[in-house]
């Protein structure tokens, strides 16, 4: 890690770096990934075996790796590629992009790996990913209209009607056309290692979610844990392998070797107790699950997804409606799953009378 404190831990710096404990450099490089949101990629150099004595001539060609490669939308590219010119300029390192054998996308969202194909076109390199989250680098028209059907299913269950159903996954952008296919050539599994890089597979936020730990010291997290925001969890019935029960879980893996790592978030600042930030989202997480009971304890009647949410999120508007929606939508599946809520309104649901779930508390 740079002796410079003030830069080093400052979200808005173009280029900052650290250093594992076994002496490789980790470059982190901002981008808007999605305006006003801006993002990370992690820039990876050197042997796991390095000193921070002797690096100057020891980095083999075609061995750095990049983590995540932002959206390739509305600059995003060039910002990544600025970044990477000053790794070689400010920071001295005998770098060219040229030199990345690899990208790793710890997720299939478009914010960190939509710019795959102009990357891998411009570097040479290999896009390795999660088998889970594969398809939708590979398939993205398919996977977008599976995915947008899949919401507008949960939407109308969600009592949205058909109108603003069509408002909400517009906004949500994932649509076909655009993201830009690209092949991935090593579909990785949790657990496995390489070049000193351990693969940690945490389902929640996507199928396919990985962290990527670094040496001893560095923990790559995507967006599964960041610094100030709850992390975005989707209902099963969206995508399976997301959902609650998977993010805590997911969790708990992390929580098990976080003592004494440093979180390289995808956004926000990094992490520097992983610990502590890991309590507090365990805590923000059950108290939104009691704010949901307290909600339909409080009701006189069965409620919707959609009119829990309201009660939740005060606010909504664009893109943050679906957010809200599957936000609630994710803990209504735990919570029924366990046993703490029912769903009221079956015999209208069974006879086709209603296609709108109605909760309440058992």
């Amino acid at each position: 890690m740079s002796s410079s404190t003030e830069i080093e831990y400052d979200p808005y710096q173009h280029v900052v770096r650290f250093e594992t404990d076994a002496g490789r450099r980790i470059y982190r490089i901002r981008c808007d990934t999605l305006r006003p949101l801006p993002g990370y990629s992690y820039l990876i150099l050197g042997k796991p075996d390095d000193s921070s004595n002797n690096r100057e001539h020891d980095f083999d060609k075609h061995s750095a790796i990049l983590a995540d490669c932002g959206t390739g939308e509305n600059g995003c590219d060039r910002e990544l590629l600025s970044g990477l010119e000053l790794v070689r300029t400010m920071y001295k390192e005998d770098f060219q992009p040229t030199d990345i054998g690899r990208l790793v996308v710890t997720h299939a969202h478009i914010d960190h790996g939509g710019g795959g194909k102009q990357f891998l076109e411009l570097t040479g390199a290999e896009a390795w990913c999660h088998k889970y989250d594969a398809g939708v680098f590979e398939r993205y028209d398919e996977r977008a209209a599976v995915g947008n059907r899949r919401f507008d299913e949960f939407l109308q269950h969600a009592g949205v009607e058909l109108e603003r159903r069509r408002e909400i996954i517009e906004a949500f952008g994932f649509i076909r056309g655009r993201g830009k296919p690209y092949s991935i050539s090593r579909r990785l599994k949790d657990g496995e290692q390489f070049d000193g890089i351990t693969v940690c597979h945490t389902p929640g936020h996507s199928p396919g979610h990985i962290c990527l730990f670094v040496d001893s010291s560095h923990i790559i997290l995507g967006d599964h844990i960041l610094a100030r925001t709850i992390t975005q969890i989707w209902p099963e019935q969206i995508a399976p392998h997301t959902g609650y029960i998977h993010y805590r879980d997911s969790l708990g893996k992390i929580e098990k070797i976080a003592e004494g790592k440093i979180g390289l978030p995808g956004h926000e600042q990094i992490i520097l107790d992983l610990p502590m930030r890991i309590d507090i989202i365990r805590k923000s997480h059950q108290r939104r699950m009691e704010r949901i009971l307290d909600v339909l304890q409080n009701s006189r009647e069965p409620m919707s997804i959609a009119q829990i949410a309201r009660k939740m999120y005060l606010s909504q508007s664009g893109v943050w409606t679906l957010l809200a929606l599957t936000d609630v939508g994710a803990r209504i599946e735990y919570l029924e799953q366990i046993g703490l809520i029912s769903i009221a309104n079956f015999d209208e649901l069974e006879l086709g009378k209603s296609d709108v779930f109605l909760y309440t508390n058992v």
